[in-house]
């Protein structure tokens, strides 16, 4: 009799350890699915979502680096590229240069390149910015509410929307944002907002 309950409680035990790994794993994958690679390349069908109907992005309000706050509506009729990452992705390091070299090149044509830090701590963002000579807006989202309203998985992940703030394209890892296919790709939906 004991050694059926013995048998028993370890089942039950198993079990429950089954279903919280198996509730977790999906979880685990979203937040580490980009690529841990210096090989930054142009956007898979894997590493973009599709969208089908184009939907409005949630807005936000989030300081600057100066502690001024800035509204998403401040860009308005504008293409807006919003890419969320922290000083601590590797990843994020990765796709840092590209970004700035991307945004100094098509920033005078009408892009806009709003970069979201989630970490916690605003010296390390500052430390990154310097790092890289980041010159596009840097807004900090250290309690990740906008990160929580935009439904990201994981860092770096970036929207591209279009004037009226709808949702074009959804990148989900790094990008070598300088690319041609992804400088083609920008230039084109430039030409298209204006």
């Amino acid at each position: 009799m004991k050694i059926a309950k013995y048998i028993f409680t370890i089942v039950i035990v198993f079990g429950l350890l089954a279903f919280v790994v198996l509730r977790l794993i999906p979880q685990v994958k979203g937040a580490f699915s980009t690529k841990q690679s210096n090989n930054i390349s142009a956007p898979s069908e894997n590493s973009i979502a599709q969208t089908s109907v184009a939907s409005t992005v949630p807005s936000f309000y989030l300081k600057d680096l100066k502690g001024q706050e800035v509204h998403l509506q401040d860009y308005k009729d504008k293409l807006i590229l919003v890419n969320f990452w922290a000083s601590w992705c590797g990843p994020c390091n990765d796709e840092a240069p590209s970004l700035e070299r991307m945004y100094k090149e098509l920033h005078s044509k009408g892009l806009v390149v709003i970069g979201i830090s989630i970490d916690r701590h605003v010296p390390e963002v500052k430390k990154f910015v310097k790092l890289y000579s980041i010159t596009f807006p840097v807004l900090l989202d250290t309690d990740e509410s906008a990160a929580s309203a935009y439904g990201i998985t994981g860092v770096p992940e970036t929207f591209i929307l279009d004037h009226n703030y709808k949702l074009i394209k959804h990148v989900i890892g790094p990008l070598d944002w300088t690319s041609p296919d992804v400088m083609s790709y920008l230039t084109g939906l430039l030409k298209e907002e204006k």
